[in-house]
């Protein structure tokens, strides 16, 4: 039988393409649509969800559980997730918690009513406990729950070691970090740890502003922005996310501080934003789409029943060098 995928291939288009021809929902060039109708006849492919969702008991619809829509990361990671969900004919129910564990809890109760067939979840707001309840397939984003669970993340440890030498190969000698909480059970505590070791270990002065890591406002990273100036005057290197670091940088402009003169910048994400920053920022960049393929493929795996080679799924970071670590 043929899959949206396999007509995607055939009009060589992709896969979102060939989605807003079937709805009709959105604009499709005519010339493009006629290459996809004409795939389709060719395949016969029939996308009829309902009677094979019935068939085999399946809803056809993945819970995507992220704690704030608007966030660069997240918003590229749900961007790319709803393509390769849609690449196995399945629709993405994107639930946004703002954090909050009442909002969380209610997508819970949707699970456990059948409402949807897994969930990929990026939050930690919370207890682990509570996804031991749910008798449905779970992916996990950067969170570590045990018990078979499967987590999709990065190697976070690299990403720190990257980021500490840069500072420290750009002359940096007193040094601060943007961190989350350590409480977390999140891969990504480790990169904040590995920076934290190397840095003290190469005997630079290290502060850091620790931050709930759940949160991931636009106005928690000015907030911290505003801190880091007032409190450490005499730091001359930081790391964060993208989101935060570029917060500070804004910050720096207005305060006449030159970077990277006076102040070295190196972020962590690589997120599309980091690319809008003046001068250029160096980041630490997470494989985006990578975690989304990888994350959709294994969901797919366990509704299908499946046994998957490994829990967890290490994906490597890679160091984006610009002008913010620039040496004069």
């Amino acid at each position: 039988m043929a899959t949206i995928r396999d007509v995607a291939q055939k009009a060589g288009v992709g896969v979102a393409t060939v989605s807003r021809v079937l709805s009709e929902n959105g604009y499709v060039k005519e010339e493009t649509k006629q290459k996809v109708m004409e795939a389709i006849r060719e395949l016969n492919y029939t996308p009829n969800e309902i009677a094979r969702n019935l068939y085999y008991k399946r809803t056809g619809i993945v819970a995507v559980i992220i704690p704030q829509i608007s966030h660069p990361f997240f918003a590229e990671f749900v961007d790319k997730l709803v393509v390769e969900l849609l690449a196995h004919d399945y629709k993405a129910m994107i639930c946004n918690t703002w954090s909050e564990e009442s909002y969380e809890l209610q997508y819970f109760d949707m699970l456990k009513r059948n409402m949807v067939d897994g969930i990929i979840c990026g939050t930690h707001s919370v207890t682990n406990e509570e996804y031991f309840n749910i008798n449905r397939p779970i992916v996990a984003l950067d969170h570590t729950f045990g018990r078979g669970i499967p987590c999709v993340s990065v190697d976070h440890k690299e990403g720190g070691r990257l980021a500490a030498m840069e500072l420290i190969q750009a002359g940096c000698k007193n040094v601060l970090q943007f961190r989350g909480s350590s409480n977390m059970d999140s891969p990504a505590s480790l990169r904040h740890d590995v920076f934290e070791k190397i840095i003290r270990e190469h005997g630079l002065g290290y502060q850091e502003i620790i931050t709930d890591m759940n949160d991931l406002s636009e106005a928690t990273a000015e907030r911290n922005a505003y801190e880091f100036f007032e409190k450490y005057p005499d730091v001359d290197g930081i790391f964060g996310t993208d989101l935060t670091v570029m917060s500070a940088m804004k910050r720096a402009h207005e305060l006449g501080i030159d970077i990277p003169g006076r102040l070295k910048v190196v972020g962590y994400d690589g997120t599309k934003i980091s690319r809008l920053a003046s001068p250029g920022l160096t980041t630490v960049c997470q494989p985006i789409d990578d975690l989304a393929k990888q994350s959709v493929n294994i969901m797919m795996d366990l509704i299908n029943g499946k046994t998957i080679d490994s829990s967890d799924v290490h994906l490597s970071v890679s160091l984006h060098r610009d002008q913010s670590t620039a040496i004069n």
